[in-house]
């Protein structure tokens, strides 16, 4: 410390005066501004704009405050990075950021003038003031500049200065950075353009709005003629080239209205982004973010037609909105993403999502739930319910389901044809049997997260849920019994590459995979007579399931079907209730499916849905479903395997027999006369006749003795 005493010490002693005041002031001062010039800018303010792309990777959409992408300067034309040098800096690489002879010119312009209309920006000094400071005119704020472009100089290559200029800066018509004013005003990449396209590209900044092609056409030739006239001065081209270049023509397609592809599926993958960055909601306007979505832009036209297509056109709305709306939700399966996603006909007119804010009763498309539950508890395909009517006593009186006007129906339904067929009392008897809690159970581990009514009723779908919650809990009747949440997002990266986002697929085994097999193996009776989407089968030329569902008075209409490499979901209703659907979901949404599955399935390709090791095949009786007998009308059926019958079948329990026309017993040696007979099983003949004897001849007699000898 001896040395920190001996400068206290001649510190004190030390002769002041102001002029060595001064100048350690002024040495500090020095210090202290070369410590923070040193001191490296934060990124500059650019907001760019976010990517959404396809499983194909073609571009969906764009989300920003400021529309602007990112272009690398490698990727930006030659002719293109001159124009703009020549423009506004042609000295820019000669200079360290400030241009003297241009501030001198400008200070005495704005003193004789008395304003600060003049500009002497260097593109350092456009970029210090675009990235860090607003665009107020005063001195304070051009020291700030000043300041802000020496340490953009020290800290930045020029190359990297100009590059963050050439995406920083304004075109008009919204466009920001180089990359988006081509597409914006000639419809083209960069490469594309021609000289004169990137002549006027490069004048457009001073004045876009004054130099639009689209507003001032006039101004617009005369300022890239201006553009190429600088060039020209700076030797960047020849006069030769100049007069070719300033007749070049200029490709003006239109500046497009702002229309999304797929809104409704857009407004969904928002909502899963401000998921993963809970912090940082908005990052998709500015972030600059490369987001590989599920979407399949070939499948949500196929949807979007589709469902334009099908939909009746009822009345209009007090908002001009055609009724009824709809909504169409297709997703792969085997990993829960979703390759089309339509809410509605008119997203300018309505944002309303339907395909995930509409909650309406499903009606008998939420029974393959029910089903679903009812195999897990031993019921079989197989089993056989009374379908004649039943009254139930609840405590708000009775209640007693039909299967339409037919009050007295009777007999038994096995469970495959009671679910083809959409059998109400049998559903209804299927859950006062397995309990209501039970299948509040299934619907809520196979994805319905509403509330839903624990009464009798809910196996005829009266609980109210949306259609992606009802594709959800299809999945895993699709999917070998696996359930998967769906998703929008793939992955997620920022502008450099880097991955900051991709999704795990989360795979929860939800049913036996035995169980979702023969669900799936009734659904596929929909299509076939007597099913209740018989009208379409011959639509579906190859393996698929589905499930129709219509709610009282036909105020909604679904249709739930899958094959094993697409799920499909169709609803159709009016938004408020204001009509009833001129038909059931057989007439109104079925065909709508089957329009899009025809439109996205080649027949050739599609597999059939694949036999688990739980499942055993078995020849049954149609009319007992007992095992089947010789006798037995005979169909196949599935079962888990355990569960399949092991009695044959009481109705038809024949065996035919050759027995002898005179005891009725197994042929002997002597008989002589026989006839086939049809007898019970196990109350056929088991002993040989022994009543036939042989007749006595006496020729017989004597070549046996004579042989004998």
């Amino acid at each position: 410390m001896k040395w920190f005493r001996y400068l206290c010490q001649n510190f004190r002693n030390y002769h002041w005066s102001w002029k060595n005041i001064f100048f350690f002031l002024a040495l500090a001062g020095m210090g202290a501004l070369l410590v923070v010039l040193y001191i490296p800018l934060p990124q500059p303010q650019m907001p760019l704009a976010s990517e959404v792309y396809d499983i194909h990777h073609n571009l969906v959409t764009t989300f920003y405050n400021q529309n602007r992408r990112h272009v690398p300067l490698a990727a930006v034309p030659d002719f293109l990075q001159k124009a703009f040098l020549a423009v506004e800096d042609h000295r820019f690489f000669e200079h360290h950021g400030i241009n003297p002879g241009r501030i001198l010119k400008a200070a005495w312009y704005d003193i004789t003038h008395r304003s600060l209309a003049q500009g002497a920006s260097t593109i350092t000094q456009q970029l210090a003031k675009n990235a860090y400071l607003t665009h107020e005119r005063s001195f304070i704020r051009k020291l700030k500049e000043l300041f802000l472009t020496i340490k953009l100089e020290l800290h930045l290559s020029k190359a990297e200065i100009f590059e963050l200029y050439l995406n920083q800066i304004y075109f008009g018509h919204g466009a920001y950075g180089v990359k988006v004013a081509a597409e914006t005003y000639f419809g083209k990449d960069l490469s594309q353009l021609n000289q004169a396209e990137m002549a006027l590209l490069a004048g457009l900044p001073k004045g876009p709005a004054f130099y639009s092609p689209y507003t001032h056409p006039e101004a617009a030739r005369k300022r890239l003629r201006q553009t190429l006239q600088r060039m020209l001065a700076c030797n960047y081209i020849t006069e030769a080239e100049y007069q070719r270049y300033s007749r070049q023509p200029l490709t003006l397609p239109g500046i497009k209205a702002r229309n999304r592809q797929a809104p409704y599926f857009l407004d969904l993958l928002q909502a899963e982004l401000a998921a993963i960055f809970p912090k940082d909601p908005g990052i998709i306007y500015t972030g600059g973010l490369i987001i590989e979505s599920t979407l399949d832009l070939n499948l949500m036209n196929a949807a979007t037609a589709a469902l334009n297509r099908g939909l009746p056109r009822l009345i209009t709305d007090k908002n001009g909105l055609i009724q009824p709306q709809g909504a169409l939700i297709a997703i792969e399966p085997k990993t829960g993403e979703i390759r089309a996603l339509v809410g509605g006909t008119d997203y300018r007119r309505s944002q309303f999502n339907r395909a995930v804010q509409a909650k309406r009763q499903p009606g008998s498309a939420f029974k393959p739930i029910l089903y679903a539950a009812a195999l897990s508890k031993g019921y079989t395909l197989a089993s056989l319910i009374d379908r004649t009517p039943k009254i139930y006593q609840l405590d708000v009186g009775t209640y007693q389901p039909t299967d339409g006007a037919n009050l007295n129906a009777t007999g038994l339904l096995s469970l495959r044809d009671a679910l083809a067929s959409s059998s109400n009392v049998v559903a209804v008897k299927l859950l006062d049997t397995i309990g209501i809690e039970s299948l509040l159970t299934y619907a809520a581990r196979m994805g319905i997260t509403s509330k839903l009514p624990a009464t009798l009723s809910l196996a005829l779908g009266s609980g109210e849920v949306t259609p992606l919650e009802l594709s959800t809990a299809y999945l895993p009747l699709a999917n070998n019994g696996i359930g998967i949440k769906p998703a929008t997002i793939r992955r997620i990266l920022d502008r450099n590459g880097n991955v900051l986002y991709k999704r795990q697929i989360q795979p929860q085994k939800i049913l036996n995979p035995g169980v979702a097999y023969l669900v799936t193996q009734a659904l596929t009776g929909v299509f076939q007579p007597g099913g209740t989407a018989a009208n379409i089968g011959r639509r579906i030329p190859f393996p698929a399931a589905g499930k129709t569902g219509t709610t009282e008075a036909n105020r909604d209409a679904w249709f739930v079907g899958y094959t094993p490499e697409l799920l499909a979901a169709v609803y159709v209703g009016c938004d408020h209730n204001e009509r009833s659907l001129p038909g059931a979901a057989n007439q109104i949404a079925a065909p709508i499916w089957a329009d899009f599955m025809g439109q996205v399935i080649s027949p050739e390709t599609a597999p059939d849905f694949p036999v688990p090791k739980e499942v055993v095949k078995v020849a049954i009786c149609k009319e007992s479903s007992g095992k089947a007998t010789p006798f037995c009308p005979v169909r196949p059926e599935f079962f888990l395997a355990g569960t399949e019958p092991e009695q044959y079948c009481p109705l038809h329990r024949f065996v035919r027999r050759k027995v002898c026309a005179r005891s009725g017993m197994l042929p002997g040696l002597y008989c002589t006369e026989f006839e086939e007979k049809d007898f019970f099983l196990g109350e056929q003949p088991a002993s040989v006749c022994d009543q036939c004897r042989p007749e006595f001849k006496i020729f017989d007699w004597m070549q046996r003795i004579f042989k004998w000898k």
